[in-house]
């Protein structure tokens, strides 16, 4: 069963991952009506007799979303990480026993694995790739493309692949033309962390490497 994510309970995380999303949102706010400015200006001036394809504007608001969600998560996880490493050995220890969310690779042991996926809002077609270590794309399976988790069970294209590390991404797609190709997040744990000039990185069970600051959830290690 899997254990529900933990957020940070402490008020004073709440507080500064509040205060870090305030001023990301204001920041967020004008950079959109700047786009819409951006965007109108382009419907007005744009040939009549070749109009820009509804797929590029499609494109256009999912890349801007995508952007939009990622700052304000890294604003909110980089004031708790702040808080949780707050440069001593104490407090790098609390992330050992954890496991993150992120954009990473996973280990792959013959047992289902779930993904988290950020769909693209138009798509109707959407193709799961799946990649070993050392980048060499083995799998390509079709999910559902309004899917936000994806449990994955080893399917490639040729069969079930071995156990190993994996990683995959999500290619999404509208009336047969590529709209975005972005990562998929995975939950692993946390088997160490280093202090490196400013940042905190944590080390995974596979070996990989991310900075705290790349963690969009945080909980409790299953079991």
């Amino acid at each position: 069963m899997e254990i529900p994510s933990t957020t940070a309970t402490s008020p004073q995380v709440t507080s500064a991952a509040a205060a870090a999303t305030s001023t990301g949102t204001r920041g967020l706010t004008a950079d959109f009506e700047t786009f819409l400015t951006l965007l109108t200006t382009q419907l007005r001036n744009q040939d009549p007799l070749e109009p820009v394809e509804s797929t590029e504007f499609v494109a256009q608001l999912a890349s801007f979303s995508a952007v939009e969600q990622q700052v304000q998560a890294n604003e909110s996880l980089k004031a708790i990480a702040e808080l949780l490493s707050n440069g001593s050995a104490a407090g790098l220890s609390d992330w050992i026993g954890t496991e993150v969310r992120a954009y990473a690779a996973a280990p792959y042991d013959n047992a289902p694995l779930t993904l988290y996926a950020d769909p693209v809002s138009g798509a109707d077609l959407a193709v799961l790739v799946v990649s070993d270590e050392a980048g060499t794309e083995v799998g390509r399976v079709t999910v559902s493309p309004s899917a936000e988790q994806i449990v994955w069970d080893g399917e490639s294209t040729t069969g079930t692949l071995p156990e190993g590390s994996y990683s995959f991404t999500i290619e999404s797609y509208l009336d047969g033309a590529l709209l975005d190709n972005r990562a998929v997040e995975v939950f692993a744990p946390v088997v160490e962390v280093r202090r490196e000039s400013d940042s905190t990185i944590l080390v995974l069970s596979d070996g990989s490497r991310i900075d705290s600051e790349d963690v969009s959830i945080l909980r409790a290690a299953e079991g």
